[in-house]
């Protein structure tokens, strides 16, 4: 089994410094190069704290427990906010006609500008939809400070990505899913939010914003990260700053509500701008128990995603994970 190890300083950008650091995440590798960042503080240097990302090459994508993915067609849901876009704005993100989406959800009320108001729970994309058989590749990210159950977590991306590209999706889907963990919080004035008092990784405002910077781009950074001074009265964003450079999170951990038996990509796509755009696609086919669905009670859901290459590197600028 061929594999590509990185040993990865948390604020270390995986960059090309030649064509063999840009191949897809499945082709053949002994390595990569890192470029690091001038670090500012001994947080921000990493000191005490590593990321191993290993990309396994040879892996063949299947459902959790083993079993190939199912050949029969199964219809597919959005998966995300798509209350306050436009039905143009879903055609173009997800490549779906806006007639046929108008079409599958006609209970679907819009408000003014043609905005979806979000009166149902869920949007169709399709009756009938096939599950990619895509090429993936499978990413491992170690980081033996955190807590046990996030030491090690794999992640399926597409083969197909470049090698820094797949590791900024797995990154972001990694902190997705360990959100508000490995660190010790106190109540803070704010309201919905806990202070960061010790963690085992990024314990201030700062370097929470560093380490980020290194996976999304600044659109999606935004979203994620709210520094002073803040949007409106109170933050929103799940990561804030607080006086003298303290970091403030809502404190949820991650949480996902759908009982996926697996998930898989679409093939991403060049855009005109250069960006990768594709799908993660979650699939349903057994309940929480991890038993089998009734025959026509499965179901898909499509998470859109874009990667963006930027001056620094590979970005996220869209990536739901799909589970």
């Amino acid at each position: 089994m061929k594999r590509a190890l990185y040993l990865v300083p948390p604020l270390c950008l995986l960059l090309s410094a030649c064509a063999a650091a840009d191949a897809p995440a499945a082709a053949s590798s002994s390595g990569a190069a890192l470029t690091e960042r001038p670090a500012a503080t001994p947080e921000e240097a990493g000191v005490g704290w590593e990321e191993q990302i290993d990309i396994d090459e040879d892996y063949t994508a299947c459902l959790r427990d083993g079993t190939p993915f199912p050949q029969q067609t199964l219809p597919l849901y959005y998966k995300g906010n798509w209350w306050g876009k436009t039905w143009a704005q879903l055609a173009e993100e997800t490549g779906f006609a806006e007639s046929d989406l108008r079409a599958l959800n006609p209970k679907v009320e819009e408000g003014s500008g043609g905005v979806l108001a979000g009166n149902t729970a869920d949007l169709l994309l399709s009756e009938a939809y096939a599950i990619p058989r895509t090429e993936e590749a499978l990413v491992t990210i170690t980081v033996p400070s955190m807590p046990e159950a996030y030491q090690e977590c794999s992640y399926q991306v597409p083969a197909s990505l470049p090698r820094s590209a797949a590791t900024v999706l797995a990154l972001a889907y990694y902190n997705a899913e360990a959100e508000g963990q490995g660190v010790t919080c106190e109540p803070a004035e704010i309201r919905d939010y806990r202070q960061v008092m010790d963690g085992v990784r990024f314990t201030t405002f700062s370097g929470a914003e560093r380490y980020f910077s290194t996976i999304y781009t600044e659109n999606a950074l935004q979203m994620l990260v709210e520094p002073r001074p803040w949007r409106g009265d109170a933050p929103a964003a799940y990561y804030a700053e607080g006086d003298g450079n303290v970091l403030l999170i809502q404190g949820y951990p991650f949480d996902s509500l759908i009982p996926q038996s697996g998930y898989t990509h679409t093939e991403p796509e060049m855009q005109p701008d250069g960006s990768l755009k594709f799908a993660g696609i979650c699939v349903v086919v057994t309940d929480e128990a991890g038993e089998p669905l009734p025959e026509g009670a499965g179901r898909l859901y499509y998470a859109p995603t874009v990667l963006a290459e930027t001056k620094d590197g590979w970005r996220v600028e869209t990536a739901d994970p799909p589970f």
